[in-house]
């Protein structure tokens, strides 16, 4: 080999790729905190966390990923993995540069309130825990998670939780909210509609509890909100989801609402502003008047006696 193309080589070879950062060692703390968590929720086994490596920055440890650069973990995404058994807020609260959480439709909490941690998760945005075993949301549960975009606990049963507005409105990047079928036995959270607290709330999803009361004219005035879901409220107690449409009118960006199987009546509101609605469901309630949508949207007004003619 020639010198020119010896030195070439040496350069090649000596010089590391500026595009690519070496691995730090993985963070003791999330390190023994993942640890624990296989073993309290069962993903030892189920998942086989730790059985190849203790290190779960390691590349052996499914669903789960870390940042190379500063060995943290990041992402946790065991949904359907077969879990049960606890979430320790002790050691998740460990895990401060987590950003996405998913551990839907597992069997986790078992029947324990919401781990409500000792501190903040400054990063977390994604918290699914849809169709597990958890049995309250705590005072003060949000306030762990001030960068949160994505909530959803849906499908757990629980024992009339509820959502306080000073908590969950620290949470104020909030993009989707979901606690469809939780048994959430409480006043309508009008707060939710407000703006200046969620500006960036897109989609609300309630589905299937016993909320009570109206929702205010004003709820998403001047909101993002594009999907609103609030059907099929059965408070045991008698009391029922109510009132008039009128809010309807002041949510700009609405493409999708559900408002069927409750109490709403009076005047259907007049709709034809709303450029960007695509589906309304307000089968069984107590509505009359003539509907008035933008051309194209599917609609469903099966149930109300009233509707097609004057009020």
């Amino acid at each position: 080999m020639s010198t020119p193309m010896v030195f070439l080589l040496v350069v090649l070879v000596g010089v590391p790729s500026r595009g690519v950062a070496a691995a730090v060692p993985t963070n003791a703390d999330d390190a023994a905190a993942m640890q624990s968590i296989a073993s309290s929720t069962g993903a030892a086994k189920s998942l086989g966390w730790g059985a190849r490596s203790p290190d779960p920055c390691g590349g052996t440890w499914p669903g789960v990923r870390c940042d190379a650069t500063t060995g943290r973990v990041v992402a946790i995404n065991a949904s359907r993995g077969g879990l049960s058994g606890t979430l320790p807020p002790g050691d998740l609260s460990l895990l401060t540069s987590l950003v996405e959480l998913d551990l839907s439709f597992n069997e986790v909490g078992g029947r324990f309130e919401l781990p409500r941690l000792r501190k903040p998760l400054p990063a977390l945005r994604t918290l699914d825990l849809r169709s597990n075993r958890f049995l309250d949301i705590p005072d003060g549960f949000f306030s762990a998670f001030p960068a949160l975009e994505t909530f959803a606990i849906d499908d757990n049963d629980m024992a009339d939780p509820t959502v306080l507005q000073d908590d969950v409105a620290t949470c104020s990047h909030l993009r989707s909210f979901s606690a469809n079928n939780v048994s959430m036995n409480d006043m309508f959270p009008n707060f939710f509609g407000n703006a200046s607290l969620f500006p960036d709330l897109e989609s609300l999803s309630l589905a299937g509890n016993q909320l009570f009361g109206v929702i205010r004219p004003d709820f998403g005035k001047n909101g993002k909100i594009k999907f609103l879901d609030v059907s099929a409220q059965h408070s045991s107690d008698g009391g029922k989801l109510g009132g008039i449409l009128k809010f309807i009118t002041g949510m700009e960006n609405l493409v999708v609402l559900r408002v069927d199987h409750n109490s709403f009546f009076g005047q259907l509101p007049d709709a034809t502003h709303l450029a960007n609605l695509r589906r309304v469901d307000a089968a069984a309630n107590d509505l009359c008047g003539i509907p008035k949508f933008p051309p194209g949207t599917d609609v469903d007004l099966d149930g109300n006696p009233k509707v097609g003619k004057e009020c």
